[in-house]
Formats: C-alpha cells, structure tokens, sequence
C-alpha cells in the first residue's frame, strides 16, 4: 500500500496534482503490518470506519453497520411527507409511488452490492412494514400478514435490484472489472472459525433458492 501511495503521489505531481495529507484517511483491511502510511514525509491517519458514497465501510465488515446509514437517511425522508401520507385527496396507489420513488430509493440506495443476512432483512422489512401500515392506514385491532402488505404493495426489490445489475454485469466484455469482480477471491486464507456472510455467498444461496421476493 505504501508502494501504490507513493507512485499515486508521484504521478499526482507530474500533472501538478498534490495530495492533501490532512484531508487523507486509509483504513486497515486485515492488515498483516502496522506500519504508518506516509505522503511526502506526512503520516497518513488512519481510521476503522468511514462513509463512502452513502456506504459506512468498516474494519469489522459488518453490513449490519453499514445498513444503519440508508435507514437513518430513509426515517428522514419519511416524516418529510407526512402531509401526502394523511392526504384523504390522494389514492392509496399514489402514495405507494411516492413512498418507491422519495423514500425507498433512498433506503435501497447500493442494495446492489449488499451481503444479505437475518439480521440486515429484518431491519430492511420492519422499517417498510411500519412505513407501509401508515400509509396504508391499517392499525390495530386491523389485521394483516407482513408478507401480504409487501405483496400487496409491491415494495419486495432488493434480489430484484441486485440481480439486475448482476445481469447488467455479465453482458459487459470478459475482461471488464466488475464482471471479474464478480468471481475473484482475495488472496491468503481466512481465520479459523464459521464462514461470515459474504455477497457472494449471498449470490449463491439465492441462486439455489430461485426466488424472487
């Protein structure tokens, strides 16, 4: 990493580029040295999370963090609408095109690339389930099945997305990065212990399930 930053900043220089160290962080994957990264003299700090793109990346991998980000930014975008939620002069159908387009787009943002787990699902479908029965007006002592309201509403999409854009990815030439991306393997070996979720293995596991909801 050293090796790639320095010609980074090297080749950075020769086009009148300059790297500013103290707005530079790099982050430590499963390092197998501690050294300090340096630019120009400078050390690099170096931190265990940071947000990407609307991505948390961090050094524990774990998506449950990461999709914390796209549920804080989508209880936002929610309440922001209230006034079409309780509208009485706006059909149901009207405000479940608002509730896809303002404010699941912003929780499924990335989805694509998303590891799939227990624990990441449920936080995805309580906080559509309870969005939706808002919208839907459907309190207690009314009676419906997560799945029917989900169904009923049409917001299942995140295997959708993703595999779309795994389609998207394989009609690219052999030698494009993401389709490569798609079957590489980092180097070395893992650590003793369960397999941790990974996307792939998420790919996988939803190709022998053949299931789309």
């Amino acid at each position: 990493m050293q090796a790639n930053t320095s010609a980074l900043a090297t080749t950075a220089g020769n086009l009148g580029l300059k790297i500013n160290v103290k707005k530079t962080r790099h982050l430590r994957m499963s390092g197998r040295t501690n050294e300090s990264i340096m630019v120009s003299g400078e050390v690099v700090d170096e931190v265990y999370h940071f947000t990407y793109l609307g991505s948390k990346v961090s050094t524990s991998r774990d998506g449950g963090e990461e999709i914390l980000v796209p549920i804080s930014q989508a209880s936002q975008a929610f309440p922001s609408l209230q006034g079409i939620w309780r509208s009485k002069n706006i059909s149901q159908k009207t405000k479940i095109r608002f509730f896809k387009s303002n404010v699941l787009s912003t929780l499924l943002y990335g989805a694509e690339s998303w590891k799939m787990t227990k624990t990441i699902s449920h936080k995805l479908n309580v906080f559509q389930n309870k969005c939706l029965r808002r919208i839907l007006r459907v309190y207690w002592p009314q009676t419906i099945s997560n799945c029917d309201l989900r169904r009923r509403t049409g917001t299942q999409q995140v295997r959708r997305k993703r595999w779309k854009w795994i389609g998207h990815v394989l009609r690219m030439p052999p030698a494009a990065l993401p389709r490569v991306a798609l079957k590489w393997t980092p180097d070395g070996r893992r650590k003793r212990g369960t397999p941790k979720e990974t996307r792939r293995r998420t790919v996988e596991k939803e190709m022998k399930e053949n299931s789309w909801a």
